[in-house]
């Protein structure tokens, strides 16, 4: 849906994250729901296992962007052509905190 770039808030100095609606379907409306409910819904649940939205909305060019926390690390898909499966421990973890991130999106409606 986005592509993801790195970079820092003019005003206060911090590394973020800024994810911009992919140009291409950026005038569907359902599509731009989609985009804007990802962000409130990480904003309402305020969950630890969830990245940080520091804002979200329009630019003046008609961009849709939300404007997050930068996180550094290795992606899952990384670490599957790193590992070549996860080891069972692992994936029970990252289950039980996909899980408790959106039971938490889900109670806060």
């Amino acid at each position: 849906m986005g592509i993801v770039y790195q970079a820092v808030h003019q005003t206060i100095g911090q590394v973020v994250a800024v994810k911009i609606l992919k140009p291409a379907i950026s005038h569907e409306p359902t599509i731009i729901k989609r985009f804007l409910l990802e962000a409130r819904a990480v904003i309402i649940a305020q969950h630890p296992g969830l990245v940080k939205i520091y804002d979200f909305g329009q630019a003046p060019s008609g961009e849709l962007y939300i404007l997050m926390e930068l996180l550094e690390g290795e992606t899952l898909g990384q670490r599957l052509a790193r590992l070549g499966k996860l080891p069972e421990e692992d994936s029970v973890r990252i289950a039980r905190q996909i899980a408790s991130a959106m039971a938490t999106a889900h109670y806060k409606g």
